[in-house]
This record gives structure tokens, C-alpha cells and sequence, in this order.
């Protein structure tokens, strides 16, 4: 999903962040991987950070040194 957010048009990319706000409304699990911090703030309540395949940071985005 992140590369066809990030080469999408503007309504393509707010079709797919509604489909993906009716799947978090219907408790599924969403794994987001991306780069793009903003949408992962927009899509995320959760964040796990990963560095050489360790999880280095679990929780809130916005409680990351750092990274929130």
C-alpha cells in the first residue's frame, strides 16, 4: 500500500486511507509498512521500529524519542 500511496493521484490515495480506516473500524489488522511518518500518524496507533530485523521500539508513535 505505502508505494501506491506514495505514485497515487490525490483521490486514489484518500480512497485507499478510507478503506483502510473501514477495516481498523472493523478491528481487522493492518500491517502499514512505509517511511512516510505522516501516514503512518494518520494510520497507525501502534508503531513497532525495526532496525536490522530487531525491534528496537513497540508502542504509540507519538511516545517514540525521536521518531514521533
Amino acid at each position: 500500500v505505502d508505494e501506491v500511496l506514495a505514485v497515487g493521484d490525490v483521490s486514489f490515495q484518500k480512497k485507499c486511507l478510507e478503506k483502510i480506516a473501514k477495516l481498523k473500524e472493523e478491528n481487522k489488522t493492518i500491517l502499514f509498512v512505509s517511511h512516510d511518518m505522516d501516514k503512518v500518524k494518520q494510520v497507525c496507533p501502534r508503531v513497532i521500529c525495526l532496525s536490522q530485523g530487531k525491534i528496537i521500539s513497540d508502542g504509540r508513535l507519538d511516545s517514540m524519542p525521536g521518531i514521533g
